[in-house]
Parts: structure tokens; sequence; C-alpha cells
């Protein structure tokens, strides 16, 4: 059962960023290779006919691929199928949280990411889903302290490119409160040849800040143009608007 388990919960949990997954054999075994801390929801899930698993698992993905590609609604409905086959997934939350977040829908959004971490307290993709609902709200500092909890947490051999995406959220942050300076200094060590979007869509989000719409356009089709083949800009430019940079319509400090 454990290979099984093992596969299952590798399909079956959300990430929020390229490169963000669960660890599910740290999830299911001690170093002496003892299952444990197996979730009630997957063992059940586990005990489901095999034809059930496979149209769950199908529809799980399938919710995922309209999440890319921007089908909030078509999510949504997918997850709604996922859940009358099996419920208890906190990866449907979560990804039902993105999908509301999305649309503006915050007080929606909490409530499904409560509901994860009341679960999993330390579900990471949960917790990047909150301090970008922080920074989607006004709420800076949260957002800020959360990420720089979340970058502690996060194991060693984690991407470099995730880092890279919380770097940005942290200085779109700064920018909604008026510290270029501390904004600026995390993407300091970039250069053009940096292998990431990080560089492109920094200066984007710095020239935005300056009302500058013509450079912010460019920054963004170049980074566009290069990383055409991995959509590695995706959650760069999600942050970008959900910030409010993009519109003008930035939310107003939350005190």
């Amino acid at each position: 059962m454990r290979p099984l388990l093992s596969f299952l919960l590798l399909l079956l949990t959300v990430t929020a960023i390229p490169g963000m997954a669960q660890e599910a054999t740290n999830l299911m075994t001690t170093d002496e290779g003892e299952i444990r801390q197996l979730p009630r929801w997957l063992m059940e899930f586990s005990n489901l006919p095999r034809e059930t698993r496979t149209r769950y698992i199908n529809t799980f993905n399938l919710a995922k691929q309209a999440y890319r590609d921007g089908r909030w609604i078509d999510c949504i409905s997918l997850l709604v199928e996922c859940e009358i086959i099996q419920r208890g997934n906190p990866g449907v939350w979560n990804l039902r949280a993105s999908c509301l977040m999305e649309q503006k829908f915050f007080d929606e959004a909490a409530a499904e990411l409560e509901r994860v971490l009341q679960q999993e307290p330390d579900n990471q993709v949960a917790l990047m889903n909150l301090a970008n609902m922080h920074m989607a709200c006004g709420r800076y500092t949260e957002s800020l302290r959360l990420t720089a909890e979340l970058k502690e947490m996060l194991p060693y051999e984690t991407q470099q490119e995730v880092l890279n995406v919380l770097d940005f959220r942290a200085l779109l942050c700064h920018l909604m409160q008026g510290k270029e300076a501390s904004a600026r200094a995390l993407v300091q060590h970039l250069t053009p040849m940096s292998d990431t979007p990080l560089y492109y869509y920094s200066r984007a989000a710095f020239a935005l800040a300056q009302n500058d719409i013509s450079t912010a356009d460019y920054c963004q089709r170049v980074a566009s143009q290069i990383f055409a083949n991995n959509r590695a800009t995706e959650p760069y430019r999600r942050a970008l608007e959900l910030s409010g940079l993009t519109t003008g319509k930035r939310p107003a400090p939350a005190h």
C-alpha cells in the first residue's frame, strides 16, 4: 500500500507556484521506513475502486490545467466534481482558494485556506496563498512576515525559482509601503543574464510604481519572450496583477 499512497499523495497535492510540491515521503514514512501521519482522506481514497480513483485523479488534473489556463469557473466546477467523489483533500481547497483570489473573492478564499490550515497547520501551499492574499488586501506587514517564515520552512533543496517568486511578492509589499530601497535590495544581485523572470518583473514593478507604463510593458514582453517555453512568468504576472500595480488600484495599507 505504501507505493500506492505515495503516488496518490503526489498526484493529489496542488502547487501554487512552479517547483513547490509537498513532500509526500516525509508525510508518510519515518527514517526507518515506518508509515506515519497518513491523512485520513488519503486512506479512504486508497480504498475506492480503481476506476473511481482514476476518474478523481483525471478530474483533479483537469482542474489544475484550468487554473493554469486562467479558466476559474471551469476549475471550480471540476473541483466540485472531485468533492462529489471524495471529500477532504486539502489540495482541492488550496486550488479553490487560488481561483477565488484571482476573482477577488477574498473572504471566500480565506474560508478555504482556514479549512486547510485547520487540518494541516504547516501546509506550505496554503501559507503561500495566505501571504499572497495579505498582499492583495493591503496587509503588507503580515504578508512580509509570513513570506519570511515560509522561506525558513522550505527544505534546503527547494528550487531557486520558488524563492525568487517569494522575493518578488516581498518586493511588491515593500513597494506598496513606499520602501523602494528595501525592494531594490532584494534584486540588486540580478543581471539580464540571470536565469529568472524576477529580473524583468522587478523592473516592471519599479516602472509601474513610477507610472512608467511603457517601460513596464516592455519588461514584461521581454520576459514573456525569453521564458515562453516554460510559462515561468505566470506566478510573477499574477502576483503583479493581484498587487494592484498594473491597474493603479492599489489596496491601501491595512491598519
